[in-house]
């Protein structure tokens, strides 16, 4: 366990050691500012999807044999009951993640695009670098 004193230490290397504004970098930073709207919305995004729960059934959707699972399934394969699973879905069509359709009394879901395909697949490959134990799976990308 760090110590106070080497915490201190890590904290001082991770911080210029004199400070001096580069007038073009920090105009260049003010430029690229993304607007405040849309950095609302992807936090939310990410927000919605750091639960393990949520991650959990947008990974399951992403491997669906079909594209698309109904709750019964998930919740049975992830060891969840209906219930939070349909909580959890809920919360993911609201953030426009997944989407539904009815066959019947079923309702299957899916992934909303192809961009949470990606996000998801570019995700795991990143917290799988360097990691000889990382789940490793080749997700097919195209829905």
């Amino acid at each position: 366990m760090a110590t106070q004193m080497e915490e201190i230490v890590v904290v001082q290397q991770e911080v210029c050691a004199e400070r001096v504004v580069h007038i073009e970098h920090m105009q260049a930073v003010r430029r690229s500012l993304l607007p405040a709207q849309d950095v609302e919305r992807i936090a939310a995004l990410f927000s919605v999807l750091s639960d393990p729960t949520r991650l959990q059934v947008v990974h399951a959707l992403l491997n669906a044999p079909e594209g698309e699972l109904c709750v019964c399934d998930l919740a049975t394969g992830l060891g969840r009951d209906d219930t939070t699973i349909s909580h959890q879905l809920r919360v993911l069509r609201n953030q426009h993640i997944v989407t539904m359709r009815k066959a019947g009394r079923i309702v299957y879901y899916r992934l909303v695009d192809e961009h949470i395909r990606q996000l998801l697949k570019m995700s795991i490959e990143h917290t799988c670098e360097g990691s000889a134990t990382c789940f490793k799976q080749e997700v097919e990308v195209s829905a």
